[in-house]
């Protein structure tokens, strides 16, 4: 089971993601794969599509007012 400080620095390093390359201009999809990016950073033993549908799940936790 995830402890919950995990859990958060889990969210933290996604948005920290997501959120700096849509300040960079970049589009959704380009955001979106910085975060699975960060996500796999911190857990490489998760592959591509398990990374990609629990960042998707976190992302949708988080109010955001997404990339241009």
């Amino acid at each position: 089971m995830t402890s919950i400080t995990a859990y958060d620095d889990d969210i933290r390093a996604i948005a920290h993601a997501y959120i700096e390359r849509c300040e960079e201009g970049a589009f959704d999809y380009p955001a979106f794969v910085a975060a699975v990016d960060a996500y796999r950073k911190r857990h490489p033993e998760t592959d591509e599509g398990e990374a990609a549908l629990t960042v998707s799940n976190l992302l949708q936790e988080m109010p955001r007012a997404g990339c241009r």
